[in-house]
């Protein structure tokens, strides 16, 4: 839910071929959403877009300065920013999984430079 970030995530989805075949579900903190909360609003979204198009594979992205977290100065340092981001993609992921048997859940962190650049980079 961020214009920062339209072109770097066209270019990723376009580079891995699948520009034209996906539902783009944009909420502002929606891992944070669905690894914190039962029910959610992002998780619903997931679970309707699984249920109507059969979806195979999710790839869950959040971003550095996200406000859905209070942003960069929320954080101690860009360490401790990465690893709440990280954290909440994997339970997010964990829940989707659990939830959706088959679901491929990928994740992927688009880190957002001193200079407005955005890095997409994919979580293992």
């Amino acid at each position: 839910m961020d214009f920062r970030l339209g072109s770097a995530i066209r270019d990723h989805l376009t580079d891995a071929g699948l520009y034209d075949d996906v539902d783009i579900i944009s909420i502002a903190g929606a891992a944070k959403d669905i690894a914190q909360g039962e029910g959610s609003y992002a998780e619903g979204q997931v679970d309707l877009s699984h249920k109507l198009h059969e979806t195979k594979t999710v790839i869950l992205m959040n971003h550095t300065d996200c406000g859905g977290y209070g942003g960069r100065a929320a954080f101690d340092s860009d360490e401790a920013e990465r690893a709440q981001h990280e954290s909440d993609l994997r339970a997010a992921r964990e829940k989707l999984v659990a939830k959706h048997e088959g679901l491929d859940v990928k994740m992927a962190l688009a880190v957002i430079g001193a200079d407005g650049g955005v890095t997409i980079e994919e979580i293992t």
